[in-house]
């Protein structure tokens, strides 16, 4: 009898995809994007601010500036923080000591009164304070 001889197939080895890696590129992807993205500062608040045609974009500065922002309802908030008006005062002083070259920036809606930028301004100038600024919407119409 003839043995008819037959050839063991050999087994394919199964096919895996390793996405361990994919998943790893994935990931640094998305931290980086979340770090160089660019957020609205938390605390921070949209004022409607006067245009001005002189108006410059403010630099950078060794010393932090010392915001100070005025809504038209009478609120105050001191770099991000709700300061009381009649105790706007002791908070600039404490600012002061912390930091006397620091200059300020007033930050005044349009609809606020006249009278109570001045005195913030006063304030400012009393305590001596290395400068202060006002901010202002640029003007790109011209």
């Amino acid at each position: 009898m003839n043995e008819m001889m037959f050839h063991q197939r050999k087994r394919r080895k199964d096919v895996t995809l390793n996405v361990t890696s994919l998943i790893d590129v994935l990931f640094l992807l998305l931290i980086f994007f979340m770090l160089t993205g660019t957020f609205k500062r938390v605390g921070e608040l949209d004022l409607d601010l006067p245009e001005a045609k002189t108006s410059v974009p403010g630099g950078d500065t060794e010393t932090r500036t010392i915001e100070i922002d005025v809504t038209e309802d009478g609120s105050v908030y001191m770099d991000g923080e709700t300061v009381a008006f009649d105790r706007v005062r002791d908070a600039l002083a404490k600012r002061h000591r912390e930091r006397p070259e620091a200059p300020v920036l007033i930050n005044a809606e349009a609809g606020v009164r006249h009278g109570q930028v001045m005195r913030l301004l006063d304030l400012v100038r009393d305590l001596g304070f290395g400068g202060v600024a006002f901010g202002a919407k640029a003007d790109t119409t011209g």
